[in-house]
């Protein structure tokens, strides 16, 4: 019998707690909450925890301190940033500093079960990972004079800085990996603006699921991949080159980079 996956969520507030647990309970998760950082180190440090949840605005210790915390003690353990609308870029800057995911409050029952499946599926080894590996050859067959601006942001998505000042967009294998069969995708529209932190991108799995994507920076979009659109599933056969998803012209590219911490 496989072992259970151990979900740890840490919050301030017990309201936040109580409506994971609740959404949670039907999962085959052993589940642990902490309503601070220092009652959550303690149960990570006697039970076996797989997949941690924390809150971003914390006092005393917040939730990207939390995540150094726990990424120094347990490097290999999946970190889901919780974030209000108001620190969606934040969460951003969460996901380039190595946590796996972020779902904003308020959140469904149907898009935390999906998170943390997703998290779950990369420990189980659920996810495809013989393919993980290849993820590197396809990048490594990107043109050399491109290579060099190719950067991933996160677990979902990655960017690449071309000649003429347009950034090309697209996401990561593993994410497609873990998300599985797309019904549809939703994207921007040529001409439509969009911004750092905001959702340009959701992806829908047949059971109406919803993934979304944050955009790493803000400009005008001056492409849309329309293979995405109409055949999702082939275009993400290559992620990494035809199924790029969007082209946008940054408007502070500069500025938003480093943000990023790139």
């Amino acid at each position: 019998m496989a072992q259970k996956i151990g979900v740890l969520v840490v919050d301030d507030e017990q309201i936040v707690l109580d409506s994971i647990q609740k959404h949670l309970r039907k999962e085959d998760y052993n589940l642990h909450c902490a309503l601070s950082p220092e009652k959550g180190l303690q149960i990570m440090k006697s039970e076996d925890i797989d997949v941690v949840l924390t809150d971003l605005m914390m006092p005393e210790i917040d939730g990207l301190e939390f995540m150094k915390i726990v990424k120094n003690y347990r490097p290999n353990v999946p970190v889901i940033m919780i974030t209000g609308y108001a620190t969606i870029n934040t969460a951003l800057q969460a996901t380039q500093l190595g946590a796996f995911d972020y779902i904003a409050k308020p959140f469904s029952r149907k898009e935390l079960i999906s998170v943390v499946r997703r998290a779950a599926d990369i420990i189980s080894g659920g996810s495809g990972g013989g393919q993980v590996l290849s993820d590197e050859e396809h990048i490594q067959q990107i043109d050399k004079d491109d290579i060099r601006s190719f950067k991933r942001i996160g677990e979902k998505c990655w960017m690449m800085l071309q000649d003429n000042g347009v950034v090309l967009m697209g996401v990561e294998r593993r994410f497609l990996q873990a998300v599985g069969k797309v019904q549809a995708v939703y994207l921007p529209s040529k001409g439509d603006e969009v911004r750092q932190g905001s959702v340009y991108m959701q992806v829908f799995t047949p059971d109406t699921v919803s993934h979304s994507v944050l955009s790493p920076l803000s400009g005008m979009v001056t492409d849309v991949n329309q293979t995405v659109l109409d055949d999702p599933n082939k275009a993400f056969e290559d992620p990494y080159g035809d199924g790029w998803v969007i082209r946008i012209k940054p408007t502070r590219f500069d500025y938003e980079i480093k943000l990023l911490g790139l």
